[in-house]
C-alpha cells in the first residue's frame, strides 16, 4: 500500500485561515544547488536552508550566520587555508544567508522554504520537505542547546513536532499522485517557521505582522 503524504497539524487553519499559497519558485534553487556542489558542501539546499532558519529561530543573527557557515564549511572539510580560494563562493554563501534573514522579517511574511521546481517529480519535491524539516530541526537543536522544550510555546512545540514527523517520512512508499497534500505541506513549512521565528525571536518595538 502506498503511503500518501500526511495532512499538517490543524495550526495551519489557525495560522493560514486554510488558504494554501503555491511556492514560487526562481532559478535560485539550482544556483545554491551549484553553490553547495563548487564548495563540495554534501546538503541538499533545502536542508543547508532548514539549518539556517534553524539558527536563526534560536539566536540573534550574528552567531547565527557563523555558525551556519562554519557547519556547511566543516560538512565540506574545507581546510583554512584554501577559504581564500573560495573567497567568492563563500561571499555567495554569506548572501545567501542574508536573504533568509530579509524574508524571515519581511513585512509581507516572504519567507518560503527552498524547493525543487513544481516540474520535478513528488518525490523529488517530498524529499525537499524531508531535507528542509532536517535541516529545521538540527539548527534550531544547535542554537538552543540546553533549553528545556517543555518551556517552549506551545505552538512552536507543535510545530516542531510536526516538522519531526515530517522529517521521518518514508519516501520509498510515497503516493506519486499526491500533489495536494505536498502544497499544504509547503505551505505549513512556510507558516509554521514564521510563526516559530515570531515567538522565539519578536522584532523590537512589535511592529512585525503577527501570522498567529
Amino acid at each position: 500500500m502506498r503511503q500518501r503524504l500526511p495532512r499538517p497539524h490543524c495550526i495551519l487553519l489557525r495560522c493560514s485561515a486554510g488558504k494554501v499559497n503555491s511556492p514560487i519558485v526562481t532559478k535560485q534553487f539550482n544556483d545554491r544547488s551549484d553553490l553547495l556542489a563548487r564548495l563540495a558542501v554534501p546538503l541538499p539546499v533545502s536542508e543547508a536552508q532548514g539549518i539556517a532558519v534553524g539558527l536563526l529561530c534560536g539566536q540573534a543573527t550574528g552567531p547565527a550566520k557563523s555558525r551556519w557557515l562554519t557547519e556547511l564549511l566543516d560538512a565540506a572539510d574545507m581546510k583554512a587555508e584554501t577559504v581564500q580560494n573560495n573567497a567568492t563562493d563563500i561571499r555567495e554563501l554569506d548572501a545567501w544567508f542574508d536573504s533568509v534573514v530579509e524574508a524571515l522579517n519581511d513585512s509581507e511574511l516572504a519567507f518560503e522554504p527552498d524547493m525543487p521546481e513544481d516540474s520535478a517529480p513528488l518525490s523529488e519535491r517530498a524529499a525537499g520537505l524531508v531535507d528542509f524539516c532536517s535541516g529545521f530541526n538540527y539548527g534550531l537543536g544547535l542554537s538552543s542547546a540546553g533549553r528545556d522544550t517543555a518551556s517552549l510555546p506551545e505552538d512552536t512545540r507543535e510545530v516542531i513536532a510536526d516538522f519531526q514527523a515530517i522529517q521521518n517520512l518514508d519516501l520509498d512508499e510515497l503516493d506519486e499522485s499526491d500533489d495536494e497534500a505536498w502544497q499544504e505541506i509547503f505551505e505549513f513549512l512556510r507558516v509554521g517557521v514564521l510563526l516559530v521565528h515570531e515567538e522565539l525571536q519578536p522584532v523590537a518595538g512589535g511592529d512585525h505582522t503577527q501570522v498567529h
